[in-house]
């Protein structure tokens, strides 16, 4: 009879130990699915604020100028890994990118792991100014949407001439 209590008291030993095992490992299941979600909120912020950033100071360049051609000439000296393409001085829309790394620095288009887009458009005194930053190369600004877009304007006052009289 002893013999028996004593298998009785290990069986019972061994079904809690499992139970105690299956709780941990579901609740271990949990944790890391809690640390991979906060690891891609993480990730996604980082992104966001960099972009806010790079747009925003981008776009201060931009309403500096006192033309879209000044605007463009600022833009090239900030950025000057850009792609800007040739702007004839009668034009009144205008398309440059600027890539970066995964460190979000400025690099080559070759590096890119970031696209900075900037379209610009000038109507008479006012220039429409739109930015917008992509993850990837520069086919994702056809397919992806941008981790970030800003839509701003200036209006370019006339200057004229002071006479004193």
């Amino acid at each position: 009879m002893v013999h028996r209590s004593r298998a009785r008291s290990s069986s019972l030993f061994l079904m809690e130990l499992i139970l105690a095992i299956l709780f941990f490992s579901v609740a271990s299941a949990v944790c890391v699915e809690f640390f991979v979600k906060a690891h891609l909120m993480s990730r996604d912020s980082e992104r966001l604020t960099h972009a806010v950033n790079e747009c925003s100071g981008a776009a201060e360049i931009l309403c500096t100028a006192d033309s879209l051609t000044e605007g463009i000439e600022l833009l090239g000296m900030q950025y000057p890994d850009g792609d800007y393409p040739e702007f004839p001085e009668a034009a009144s829309d205008f398309e440059a990118f600027v890539y970066y790394d995964d460190s979000y620095l400025p690099c080559e288009q070759d590096l890119a792991a970031y696209v900075m887009a900037f379209h610009l458009t000038q109507e008479g005194q006012m220039t429409q100014i739109v930015i917008e930053m992509f993850c990837g190369n520069r086919e994702a600004l056809n397919q992806d949407e941008p981790v970030y877009r800003l839509e701003t304007g200036r209006h370019i006052a006339r200057r004229t001439a002071f006479h004193e009289g």
